[in-house]
Protein backbone atom coordinates (compact mmCIF):
# COMPACT_ATOMS: atom_id res chain seq x y z
CA UNK A 1 0.00 0.00 0.00
CA UNK A 2 1.69 3.42 -0.68
CA UNK A 3 2.42 5.95 1.90
CA UNK A 4 -0.05 8.46 0.62
CA UNK A 5 -3.13 5.17 0.83
CA UNK A 6 -1.84 4.97 4.18
CA UNK A 7 -2.51 8.90 5.15
CA UNK A 8 -5.54 8.49 3.93
CA UNK A 9 -6.82 5.38 5.75
CA UNK A 10 -5.17 6.88 9.10
CA UNK A 11 -7.21 10.26 8.53
CA UNK A 12 -10.29 8.43 7.76
CA UNK A 13 -9.78 6.72 11.23
CA UNK A 14 -9.38 10.18 13.21
CA UNK A 15 -12.74 11.64 11.56
CA UNK A 16 -14.54 8.71 12.20
CA UNK A 17 -13.43 8.52 15.91
CA UNK A 18 -14.57 12.22 16.40
CA UNK A 19 -17.60 12.02 13.72
CA UNK A 20 -20.37 13.99 14.16
CA UNK A 21 -18.14 17.08 13.17
CA UNK A 22 -20.71 19.51 14.95
CA UNK A 23 -20.63 17.86 18.40
CA UNK A 24 -18.78 21.34 19.54
CA UNK A 25 -21.83 22.70 18.63
CA UNK A 26 -23.08 22.29 22.39
CA UNK A 27 -21.78 24.61 25.56
CA UNK A 28 -19.11 22.56 26.75
CA UNK A 29 -15.16 23.57 25.90
CA UNK A 30 -11.95 22.23 26.65
CA UNK A 31 -10.87 25.24 28.27
CA UNK A 32 -14.74 24.36 30.79
CA UNK A 33 -13.93 21.11 31.11
CA UNK A 34 -10.66 21.54 32.69
CA UNK A 35 -11.90 24.50 34.85
CA UNK A 36 -14.63 21.81 36.53
CA UNK A 37 -13.75 19.63 39.17
CA UNK A 38 -13.74 16.61 37.14
CA UNK A 39 -15.84 13.77 35.33
CA UNK A 40 -17.02 10.34 36.50
CA UNK A 41 -18.26 12.25 40.10
CA UNK A 42 -19.81 9.57 42.27
CA UNK A 43 -21.58 12.45 44.78
CA UNK A 44 -24.97 12.54 45.07
CA UNK A 45 -26.21 15.13 42.74
CA UNK A 46 -27.96 18.24 44.94
CA UNK A 47 -30.44 20.99 43.67
CA UNK A 48 -29.50 24.58 44.83
CA UNK A 49 -31.07 27.82 43.98
CA UNK A 50 -34.39 29.35 44.39
CA UNK A 51 -37.54 27.56 44.86
CA UNK A 52 -38.88 29.58 42.37
CA UNK A 53 -42.80 29.75 43.33
CA UNK A 54 -43.76 32.72 43.13
CA UNK A 55 -43.48 33.54 39.75
CA UNK A 56 -43.70 30.62 38.18
CA UNK A 57 -46.80 28.99 36.05
CA UNK A 58 -47.94 25.74 37.10
CA UNK A 59 -47.18 22.74 33.88
CA UNK A 60 -50.20 20.57 35.39
CA UNK A 61 -51.42 19.19 38.58
CA UNK A 62 -49.51 18.84 41.55
CA UNK A 63 -46.64 16.94 40.27
CA UNK A 64 -46.37 18.55 36.81
CA UNK A 65 -43.91 21.12 37.89
CA UNK A 66 -43.98 25.29 36.85
CA UNK A 67 -42.68 27.17 34.40
CA UNK A 68 -40.77 30.24 34.76
CA UNK A 69 -40.78 33.71 32.11
CA UNK A 70 -37.91 35.21 34.02
CA UNK A 71 -34.69 32.52 34.36
CA UNK A 72 -34.01 35.39 37.32
CA UNK A 73 -37.56 33.01 39.13
CA UNK A 74 -36.29 29.57 37.95
CA UNK A 75 -34.89 27.03 40.36
CA UNK A 76 -31.21 26.16 39.92
CA UNK A 77 -29.80 22.81 40.26
CA UNK A 78 -25.87 22.35 41.69
CA UNK A 79 -23.92 18.94 40.75
CA UNK A 80 -20.04 18.15 41.66
CA UNK A 81 -18.52 18.70 37.88
CA UNK A 82 -21.81 22.09 37.54
CA UNK A 83 -23.55 24.68 39.10
CA UNK A 84 -26.06 27.24 38.73
CA UNK A 85 -27.81 24.47 35.98
CA UNK A 86 -31.48 25.73 34.76
CA UNK A 87 -33.79 23.99 32.14
CA UNK A 88 -34.89 25.96 29.53
CA UNK A 89 -38.01 24.41 27.30
CA UNK A 90 -37.11 25.59 23.42
CA UNK A 91 -40.33 25.80 22.01
CA UNK A 92 -41.99 27.58 24.88
CA UNK A 93 -39.65 29.51 25.38
CA UNK A 94 -39.83 29.26 29.03
CA UNK A 95 -37.74 28.20 31.78
CA UNK A 96 -38.84 24.68 33.94
CA UNK A 97 -38.51 23.43 37.12
CA UNK A 98 -37.21 19.54 37.73
CA UNK A 99 -40.74 18.55 37.92
CA UNK A 100 -42.03 20.09 35.20
CA UNK A 101 -38.86 18.41 32.78
CA UNK A 102 -39.96 14.93 33.75
CA UNK A 103 -43.61 15.55 33.50
CA UNK A 104 -43.12 16.70 29.41
CA UNK A 105 -40.49 13.91 28.95
CA UNK A 106 -43.36 11.05 30.43
CA UNK A 107 -45.06 10.91 27.42
CA UNK A 108 -41.74 9.61 24.83
CA UNK A 109 -40.47 6.13 25.41
CA UNK A 110 -37.10 7.51 23.71
CA UNK A 111 -35.17 10.23 25.47
CA UNK A 112 -31.78 11.59 23.51
CA UNK A 113 -29.13 13.69 25.87
CA UNK A 114 -26.53 15.29 23.40
CA UNK A 115 -23.03 15.51 24.64
CA UNK A 116 -19.97 17.55 23.96
CA UNK A 117 -17.73 14.80 24.07
CA UNK A 118 -15.23 14.51 27.30
CA UNK A 119 -16.43 17.52 29.11
CA UNK A 120 -17.44 16.54 32.61
CA UNK A 121 -20.38 18.53 33.42
CA UNK A 122 -22.36 17.30 30.38
CA UNK A 123 -21.36 13.75 31.55
CA UNK A 124 -23.13 14.38 34.72
CA UNK A 125 -25.73 16.19 33.46
CA UNK A 126 -26.26 12.85 31.24
CA UNK A 127 -25.89 11.03 34.85
CA UNK A 128 -28.46 13.56 36.12
CA UNK A 129 -30.96 12.91 33.79
CA UNK A 130 -30.73 9.29 33.45
CA UNK A 131 -31.13 8.82 37.65
CA UNK A 132 -34.42 11.17 37.22
CA UNK A 133 -35.75 8.84 34.50
CA UNK A 134 -34.79 5.57 36.22
CA UNK A 135 -36.39 6.80 39.32
CA UNK A 136 -39.46 7.65 37.69
CA UNK A 137 -39.22 5.14 35.14
CA UNK A 138 -37.95 1.52 36.26
CA UNK A 139 -38.22 -0.27 33.13
CA UNK A 140 -35.59 2.83 31.48
CA UNK A 141 -32.73 1.18 29.35
CA UNK A 142 -29.51 2.69 28.12
CA UNK A 143 -27.79 3.06 24.74
CA UNK A 144 -24.37 4.43 24.12
CA UNK A 145 -22.67 5.67 20.95
CA UNK A 146 -19.53 4.78 22.80
CA UNK A 147 -19.61 1.12 22.46
CA UNK A 148 -19.37 -0.82 19.35
CA UNK A 149 -22.05 -3.38 18.74
CA UNK A 150 -20.05 -6.43 18.54
CA UNK A 151 -19.08 -6.38 22.28
CA UNK A 152 -22.91 -6.01 23.56
CA UNK A 153 -22.25 -9.62 24.86
CA UNK A 154 -19.57 -8.28 27.02
CA UNK A 155 -21.44 -5.67 27.96
CA UNK A 156 -24.19 -8.01 29.29
CA UNK A 157 -21.57 -10.50 30.97
CA UNK A 158 -20.92 -7.66 33.55
CA UNK A 159 -23.81 -6.15 34.42
CA UNK A 160 -25.07 -9.75 35.05
CA UNK A 161 -21.91 -9.90 37.23
CA UNK A 162 -20.39 -12.85 35.38
CA UNK A 163 -16.99 -10.64 34.65
CA UNK A 164 -15.39 -8.27 36.80
CA UNK A 165 -14.87 -4.73 35.85
CA UNK A 166 -11.19 -5.21 34.84
CA UNK A 167 -12.55 -7.67 32.35
CA UNK A 168 -15.16 -5.80 31.15
CA UNK A 169 -12.99 -2.71 30.37
CA UNK A 170 -10.46 -4.16 28.72
CA UNK A 171 -12.49 -6.86 26.60
CA UNK A 172 -15.79 -4.15 25.97
CA UNK A 173 -13.54 -1.49 24.00
CA UNK A 174 -15.09 1.87 25.50
CA UNK A 175 -13.59 4.69 24.07
CA UNK A 176 -11.24 6.42 25.30
CA UNK A 177 -11.53 8.19 28.61
CA UNK A 178 -14.41 5.85 29.57
CA UNK A 179 -13.24 5.73 33.42
CA UNK A 180 -13.32 9.42 33.90
CA UNK A 181 -16.54 10.46 31.41
CA UNK A 182 -18.97 7.66 31.05
CA UNK A 183 -18.59 4.76 33.73
CA UNK A 184 -20.34 6.73 35.64
CA UNK A 185 -23.61 6.30 33.47
CA UNK A 186 -22.98 2.30 33.26
CA UNK A 187 -22.34 2.14 36.82
CA UNK A 188 -25.55 3.68 37.45
CA UNK A 189 -27.10 1.29 35.35
CA UNK A 190 -25.41 -1.14 37.00
CA UNK A 191 -26.50 -0.85 40.33
CA UNK A 192 -30.20 -0.53 39.06
CA UNK A 193 -30.64 -3.76 37.33
CA UNK A 194 -31.04 -2.35 33.68
CA UNK A 195 -29.99 -3.12 30.31
CA UNK A 196 -26.54 -0.55 28.58
CA UNK A 197 -26.90 -1.34 24.83
CA UNK A 198 -23.55 -0.86 22.48
CA UNK A 199 -24.90 1.43 19.40
CA UNK A 200 -22.26 1.98 17.24
CA UNK A 201 -20.52 0.21 13.86
CA UNK A 202 -18.04 -2.00 15.20
CA UNK A 203 -14.41 -0.40 14.42
CA UNK A 204 -13.07 -3.60 12.19
CA UNK A 205 -16.36 -2.89 10.01
CA UNK A 206 -14.81 0.56 9.49
CA UNK A 207 -11.44 -1.35 9.13
CA UNK A 208 -13.19 -3.04 5.74
CA UNK A 209 -15.18 0.27 4.52
CA UNK A 210 -11.61 2.46 4.83
CA UNK A 211 -9.80 -0.49 3.09
CA UNK A 212 -11.76 -0.26 -0.34
CA UNK A 213 -10.97 3.98 -0.28
CA UNK A 214 -11.78 5.48 -2.68
CA UNK A 215 -15.11 3.57 -2.87
CA UNK A 216 -17.86 5.14 -1.02
CA UNK A 217 -18.62 3.80 1.54
CA UNK A 218 -22.27 2.63 1.45
CA UNK A 219 -21.54 1.09 -1.74
CA UNK A 220 -18.84 -1.07 0.00
CA UNK A 221 -21.90 -1.82 2.87
CA UNK A 222 -24.45 -2.84 0.57
CA UNK A 223 -22.23 -4.93 -1.59
CA UNK A 224 -21.85 -7.22 2.21
CA UNK A 225 -23.32 -10.23 1.63
CA UNK A 226 -25.05 -11.86 5.00
CA UNK A 227 -22.01 -13.82 5.52
CA UNK A 228 -19.60 -10.98 5.71
CA UNK A 229 -17.96 -10.81 9.16
CA UNK A 230 -19.99 -7.61 10.80
CA UNK A 231 -22.76 -7.54 8.46
CA UNK A 232 -25.16 -8.26 11.33
CA UNK A 233 -23.95 -5.03 13.19
CA UNK A 234 -25.05 -2.63 11.39
CA UNK A 235 -28.16 -1.28 10.09
CA UNK A 236 -29.95 -3.77 7.32
CA UNK A 237 -28.58 -3.28 3.94
CA UNK A 238 -29.43 -1.28 1.73
CA UNK A 239 -28.22 1.64 3.85
CA UNK A 240 -29.51 5.22 2.17
CA UNK A 241 -29.48 7.00 0.62
CA UNK A 242 -29.42 10.41 2.32
CA UNK A 243 -31.21 12.93 0.57
CA UNK A 244 -29.78 16.69 0.51
CA UNK A 245 -31.44 17.98 3.79
CA UNK A 246 -29.24 15.68 5.71
CA UNK A 247 -26.37 16.38 3.78
CA UNK A 248 -26.93 19.90 4.25
CA UNK A 249 -26.91 19.37 8.25
CA UNK A 250 -23.82 17.61 7.80
CA UNK A 251 -21.86 20.09 5.82
CA UNK A 252 -22.43 22.49 7.95
CA UNK A 253 -19.59 21.28 10.03
CA UNK A 254 -17.62 19.40 7.52
CA UNK A 255 -13.98 20.47 6.95
CA UNK A 256 -12.94 19.70 3.48
CA UNK A 257 -9.08 20.98 4.34
CA UNK A 258 -8.71 18.32 6.36
CA UNK A 259 -10.77 15.74 5.34
CA UNK A 260 -10.60 15.31 1.25
CA UNK A 261 -8.64 18.14 -0.17
CA UNK A 262 -4.95 16.36 -0.04
CA UNK A 263 -7.02 12.86 -0.94
CA UNK A 264 -7.64 13.16 -4.67
CA UNK A 265 -10.80 14.05 -3.70
CA UNK A 266 -13.19 16.95 -5.28
CA UNK A 267 -14.88 18.52 -2.77
CA UNK A 268 -17.98 16.71 -3.68
CA UNK A 269 -16.74 13.71 -3.63
CA UNK A 270 -14.90 14.18 -0.27
CA UNK A 271 -18.63 15.66 0.87
CA UNK A 272 -20.41 12.55 -0.30
CA UNK A 273 -17.87 10.36 1.37
CA UNK A 274 -18.12 11.74 4.62
CA UNK A 275 -21.87 12.62 4.85
CA UNK A 276 -21.79 8.26 3.96
CA UNK A 277 -20.02 7.46 7.09
CA UNK A 278 -21.99 9.63 8.97
CA UNK A 279 -25.25 7.73 7.77
CA UNK A 280 -23.37 4.65 8.40
CA UNK A 281 -23.04 5.24 11.87
CA UNK A 282 -26.57 7.28 12.84
CA UNK A 283 -28.95 4.38 10.86
CA UNK A 284 -26.80 1.85 12.60
CA UNK A 285 -27.10 3.48 16.09
CA UNK A 286 -30.97 4.40 15.14
CA UNK A 287 -31.47 0.35 13.92
CA UNK A 288 -30.30 -0.60 17.12
CA UNK A 289 -32.39 1.61 19.57
CA UNK A 290 -35.20 0.76 17.29
CA UNK A 291 -35.00 -2.99 17.68
CA UNK A 292 -34.75 -2.57 21.52
CA UNK A 293 -37.77 -0.56 21.75
CA UNK A 294 -39.40 -3.22 19.07
CA UNK A 295 -38.72 -5.87 21.66
CA UNK A 296 -39.19 -4.85 25.21
CA UNK A 297 -41.53 -2.45 26.87
CA UNK A 298 -39.08 -0.39 27.92
CA UNK A 299 -38.11 3.40 27.61
CA UNK A 300 -34.87 4.62 26.49
CA UNK A 301 -32.62 7.12 27.03
CA UNK A 302 -29.92 7.21 23.95
CA UNK A 303 -26.28 9.59 25.01
CA UNK A 304 -24.48 10.32 21.69
CA UNK A 305 -22.66 13.31 20.51
CA UNK A 306 -24.35 16.53 19.81
CA UNK A 307 -23.90 16.30 16.30
CA UNK A 308 -26.14 13.38 16.43
CA UNK A 309 -28.74 14.21 18.84
CA UNK A 310 -29.58 18.56 18.13
CA UNK A 311 -32.36 18.84 15.42
CA UNK A 312 -33.19 15.22 15.31
CA UNK A 313 -31.70 15.37 11.66
CA UNK A 314 -29.13 12.39 12.79
CA UNK A 315 -29.85 9.19 14.97
CA UNK A 316 -33.09 10.58 15.72
CA UNK A 317 -34.28 10.03 12.11
CA UNK A 318 -32.78 7.35 11.33
CA UNK A 319 -34.34 5.36 14.59
CA UNK A 320 -37.36 6.27 13.14
CA UNK A 321 -36.83 4.68 10.00
CA UNK A 322 -36.98 1.48 11.78
CA UNK A 323 -40.02 2.27 14.65
CA UNK A 324 -41.05 5.35 15.20
CA UNK A 325 -42.17 6.02 19.22
CA UNK A 326 -42.43 9.76 20.99
CA UNK A 327 -39.64 11.44 21.48
CA UNK A 328 -37.59 13.97 23.05
CA UNK A 329 -34.15 15.89 23.03
CA UNK A 330 -32.00 17.45 25.17
CA UNK A 331 -28.73 19.46 24.30
CA UNK A 332 -26.67 21.84 26.73
CA UNK A 333 -25.10 25.23 27.27
CA UNK A 334 -23.85 27.93 28.91
CA UNK A 335 -24.80 30.51 29.98
CA UNK A 336 -22.85 32.41 27.45
CA UNK A 337 -23.55 29.74 24.44
CA UNK A 338 -27.24 29.54 25.03
CA UNK A 339 -27.92 31.75 21.87
CA UNK A 340 -25.78 30.20 19.63
CA UNK A 341 -26.69 26.83 20.30
CA UNK A 342 -30.57 27.91 19.85
CA UNK A 343 -29.91 28.82 16.40
CA UNK A 344 -28.55 26.47 15.47
CA UNK A 345 -32.48 25.18 15.39
CA UNK A 346 -35.04 26.27 13.15
CA UNK A 347 -38.70 27.22 13.71
CA UNK A 348 -39.68 24.08 12.01
CA UNK A 349 -36.70 21.97 13.62
CA UNK A 350 -35.40 23.60 16.85
CA UNK A 351 -31.57 22.34 17.80
CA UNK A 352 -33.98 20.42 20.97
CA UNK A 353 -36.51 20.10 22.64
CA UNK A 354 -35.35 21.16 26.36
CA UNK A 355 -31.49 22.75 26.98
CA UNK A 356 -29.46 22.52 30.29
CA UNK A 357 -28.22 25.66 30.79
CA UNK A 358 -25.19 25.33 32.67
CA UNK A 359 -21.53 27.17 34.39
CA UNK A 360 -19.49 24.47 35.26
CA UNK A 361 -18.46 23.63 38.60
Amino acid sequence: MSNARVSVIVSLFALAAACGPGDDASGGTEAEASSSSGGGSTGDVTDGGSSGTSSGTSSGGETGGQSFPDPADAPTYDGDAFKGMQIYDVRGDVWLDEAALLAALDPARLVFVGEQHETPPIHELQRWVLERQLARHPEVALGMEHFQRDEQGVIDDYLAGTIDEATFEAQSQPWTGYATYWKQLVEVMRAAGRPVLALNVPDEALDSVYSKFPTRPLDVVNAWTDAAPYADDVAPRPIGPWDATYQGYFEGSYDYNSHGKDWGLTYEEALDYFTDLALLRDDTMGFWIAQHLAMTEDRMVVVAGDWHVQTGLATPESAAKFGDVERRLITTATHATLAAVKAAGTAERPVADYILVYEPG
